[in-house]
């Protein structure tokens, strides 16, 4: 008995204590002291994101600062927009994108970036990034016994609008999975051999843009590397011709060419060459280019995969072969053309678009030709009685803006007007005569004839009689007298 008695106090006893140590127990609370640290005191911190845009922040944070957001586990950090020179190292967090971008920065310390391991994006745009400070080391991962680590997640690295004339060879030795790269901006000049190698050490690159950085030309090989390669943007550069070296592309899919100063495309010039053979290519950009004059035959018959073409806004584009897409069979007797889905020429030189231009009109998903000087004439005839369908279907009176340049009775007609009241066109010869002013042509000539002939007899009667002698044209009655002379009365006749 007395055994159970010690049982029950003792088991009393257990229960008692957890339930004082329950009682006891601290409340629990999230860790929140993060909120307070230097970071988060001059920039907004909520959620998973690090809001500093534009806070006058002179010096990059140190280590121990980012190590007080590890409770919060941040995903983004915008650091853009402030006045840092240097970037130093950043702690062990989470971080998949960084925006770095307009803060002046002139130089990044080794292994700056080593504890982001899950860092996707890296955006240092538009800061003061020179060749000879930008070094490999910028990039460096963490250190394993025999090499350093890749920064593994690293996908998309922006360096445009810096001042890289040049590329160090091994620039990306330590992110072989990046798969988008911008030079944009940057004064390259040229590709020279170093920027090239650096470039093509990218296996899996998809999107690479090199605007405005001033080169005329791409090396041979430069695209044979990046076999993955889908998006290429090399506009408002300095080249004069396709370059052929995009045959290397091979899974390009979107490329780029605006405001180069290409003259004219031809399939059969060496001068200027039409597009080699890109066979998955599906959109192709060519506006704003001011020396453009003409699109020549078979010029882009190497896009047979072609599906939206941008070619507007180029003042001088006035001529574009009907056949610039066709592509000739083995034999040469049949042409195939790419089935476009979306089509652009609005604000060219344009007298007239051909029919045979694409052979499925009416397949296009948006179309637009407005504000080109169109000569309505027979021979864009079919414009005003198909085309127009086919642009108001998509976007009510989006005809509206194609609009009669010449002859100068159609002048300032809209198509979608003249396809209202069923106009048929006639056609303007080819020595520039214009059957429609012939009415009044024969009608001026035959009053002008009848109106001479009236003049011409009063004049022949007045000249007759003598009224024009005092500007010394005597009439026949004159004339006659100056040769007859009375005898004097007073002559003898024997």
């Amino acid at each position: 008995m007395a055994q159970r008695v010690i049982f029950v106090f003792i088991l009393a006893f257990v229960f008692i204590g957890i339930n004082c140590e329950n009682a006891t127990e601290a409340p629990k609370s999230d860790d929140t002291t993060w909120k307070q640290t230097g970071i988060c005191r001059k920039c907004i911190c909520k959620d998973d994101k690090v809001n500093c845009f534009d806070q006058g922040i002179a010096e990059f944070f140190k280590k121990e600062e980012w190590a007080n957001l590890k409770p919060m586990k941040p995903a983004t950090i915008d650091l853009s927009e402030n006045l840092i020179r240097n970037v130093t190292a950043v702690a062990e967090l989470p971080v998949k994108v960084l925006n770095l971008s307009r803060c002046s920065i002139e130089l990044i310390e080794t292994a700056s970036f080593r504890d982001l391991q899950q860092m996707q994006v890296l955006d240092l745009s538009h800061n003061k990034l020179t060749t000879a400070n930008l070094s490999p080391h910028a990039f460096e991962g963490r250190y394993a016994p025999e090499e350093y680590e890749p920064l593994a997640s690293m996908r998309t690295l922006n360096l445009a609008y810096n001042d890289l004339h040049s590329l160090h060879q091994d620039l990306f030795e330590h992110l072989p999975e990046l798969s988008e790269l911008d030079l944009s901006g940057n004064p390259l000049t040229t590709i020279d051999q170093v920027t090239a190698i650096a470039i093509s050490s990218l296996p899996m690159l998809k999107v690479l843009r090199l605007r405005s950085c001033g080169f005329s030309d791409i090396p041979d090989r430069f695209l044979h590397t990046p076999r993955y390669l889908e998006r290429l943007d090399i506009s408002d550069n300095k080249l004069t011709s396709v370059p052929q070296e995009l045959v290397e592309a091979k899974n390009l899919v979107y490329l780029n060419l605006n405001q180069n100063p290409i003259r004219e495309l031809d399939g059969s010039s060496e001068d200027y060459p039409g597009f080699p053979r890109l066979r998955k290519l599906q959109e192709l950009h060519m506006c704003n280019m001011k020396q453009l004059t003409r699109v020549g035959p078979g010029a882009l018959a190497g896009l047979q995969n072609l599906q939206r073409l941008h070619l507007s806004f180029n003042p001088k584009l006035h001529t574009i072969d009907p056949k610039a897409l066709a592509r000739p069979d083995d034999i040469g007797e049949t042409f195939d053309w790419p089935l476009v889905k979306e089509l652009y020429l609005q604000s060219n030189n344009l007298s007239e678009i051909d029919s045979r231009f694409l052979s499925r009109w009416d397949l296009l998903e948006a179309v637009d030709v407005s504000n080109n000087p169109f000569l309505c004439d027979c021979s864009t005839q079919w414009m005003v009685s198909t085309l127009v369908e086919y642009v108001e279907h998509k976007v009510v009176n989006a005809s509206e803006n194609m609009v009669c340049a010449e002859p100068i009775e159609m002048k300032g007609y809209t198509m979608k007007h003249l396809h209202d009241i069923h106009r048929t066109m006639r056609c303007v010869d080819k020595y520039g005569n214009r059957p429609e002013k012939d009415g009044a042509i024969l009608l001026g000539t035959l009053i002008g004839v009848l109106l001479a002939v009236p003049i011409m007899f009063t004049l022949m009667l007045l000249w007759r009689h003598g009224y024009f002698a005092w500007l010394g044209l005597r009439g026949p009655v004159d004339v006659s007298r100056a040769f007859y002379k009375r005898a004097p009365s007073t002559d003898n006749y024997i």
